[in-house]
């Protein structure tokens, strides 16, 4: 593979978003646990997506008339300008559309479902947790599919002490059987899946991000509704907790997000945007003991240091390491 020129260092506004990001993404595990009680796992993932979907049609239309209002010069320079799409939107191709409906099914959608699933038998920590090897299957893939992103020695440690991570908190789980472990197979799935999303953005053509978090939670919300059809899931019922949640994961960790994941990746790409993981369980883990009265074990507090010293070391970057190819 031909290697390109590494992405530009990371400046104030990245590591601005990426804590935000943390934040938001942070605090959905514990949302995805109280919509999922009374909801059930995949309508929550179709709802999600289509209020993300409507948000994101507003915003897109907002930003329009920005900037008409802009050319007609309603708005001042200073506003307009920072209202406006940012310059390097890019040009709406049937391929950029093609690469944003898989994120949005196959990277999206099918996650959604799968952390849903997930939290009907695990805690938010431990969803948080799992989600954290989301660096790890980035690295990975990266390293295979994305110019600039060699896999050094240090990162294969890193890689491994993610996966050790995953281990110890899977392995208690085994002596249950098949049906003990499935909760933390979706969701080790769900963070697979992401990872995969990561990388299909990162190599997909530029187009805005409002525009490319459009492509992507409706075609998203589409597949996922015909999947909730398909199974003969009703959408009925529901406590007012749940519908409550799924519609701020709607708005914040998924339309919000949407628009902050895709400038970020672009920005920086999907190494950097991975680092999100390192802090998302932390802020997880704190919610849940404290808003949902979740019990955080040795064995969570284990596989949690694992995962993240991994995601510390994939992610040092001295001068010179040994470049490891595909």
């Amino acid at each position: 593979m031909v290697q390109a020129g590494a992405q530009a260092a990371p400046g104030r506004a990245e590591w601005l978003v990426l804590g935000l990001l943390v934040i938001i993404w942070g605090s959905a595990f514990a949302g995805i646990r109280i919509a999922v009680e009374t909801l059930s796992p995949i309508w929550v993932a179709a709802m999600r997506l289509w209020v993300a979907t409507g948000f994101l049609g507003v915003w897109i239309a907002v930003e329009a008339l920005a900037g008409r209002m802009r050319r007609s010069g309603i708005m001042g320079a200073d506003v307009s300008a920072a209202a406006a799409t940012p310059p390097d939107r890019g040009r709406l191709t049937i391929r950029a559309v093609l690469a944003f409906v898989v994120v949005g099914t196959v990277f999206t959608g099918a996650p959604f479902f799968a952390f849903g699933e997930a939290g009907l038998t695990e805690s938010s920590a431990v969803l948080a947790i799992c989600n954290g090897g989301t660096p790890m299957f980035t690295a990975l893939l990266a390293w295979m599919f994305v110019p600039g992103e060699g896999m050094t020695w240090r990162r294969a440690f890193g890689v491994a002490f993610g996966f050790a991570g995953l281990l110890i908190l899977v392995a208690p789980e085994l002596t249950g059987g098949i049906g003990a472990v499935s909760g933390l197979a979706f969701a080790i799935g769900g963070a697979a899946l992401y990872a995969g999303g990561n990388i299909v953005t990162r190599l997909a053509p530029k187009v805005g991000a409002a525009l490319s978090g459009f492509i992507i939670a409706g075609s998203g919300a589409v597949f996922t509704t015909l999947v909730a059809l398909a199974m003969g899931e009703p959408l009925v019922g529901g406590s007012t907790a749940s519908w409550i949640a799924t519609v701020l994961l709607g708005l914040a960790p998924t339309g919000l997000a949407m628009i902050l994941y895709v400038w970020l990746i672009q920005k920086a790409g999907p190494m950097f945007l991975a680092q999100v993981t390192y802090l998302n369980p932390l802020w997880a883990a704190a919610l849940g003991v404290v808003l949902l009265g979740e019990a955080f074990t040795l064995t969570m507090a284990g596989a949690l240091m694992l995962i993240l010293t991994g995601v510390a070391i994939a992610n040092m970057r001295p001068r010179a390491l040994v470049r490891l190819r595909p």
